[in-house]
């Protein structure tokens, strides 16, 4: 994983939380380094109560609400793209 991947999933997460907030986020953001049987695996985001999982070796993102819901699980690549326009349904709204 470079470091530019990682900038790269961090700005997208900013966006989704500002864009979903509507306020703009604190720029301290809560990171995490996960572990899996002894090895690196990935990397937790957390910000005004919404996470961001990213398992680097696959190359996937799990996207959770303010009330720990999953809401979105897009590839990387895909989630860094588009997140701008991701909107998250009325139904995963109504749940929150």
């Amino acid at each position: 994983m470079s470091s530019t991947q990682a900038e790269s999933v961090r700005k997208s997460f900013r966006d989704f939380v500002r864009r979903h907030s509507g306020a703009e986020p604190p720029s301290a953001m809560l990171e995490t380094t996960l572990i899996r049987d002894g090895s690196y695996c990935g990397r937790r985001f957390s910000l005004m109560g919404y996470s961001l999982i990213w398992f680097v070796d696959e190359q996937q993102i799990k996207l959770f609400g303010q009330n720990g819901s999953l809401l979105r699980s897009v590839p990387a690549a895909d989630f860094c793209a588009t997140i701008p326009t991701l909107r998250v349904s009325d139904e995963t709204r109504r749940a929150a």
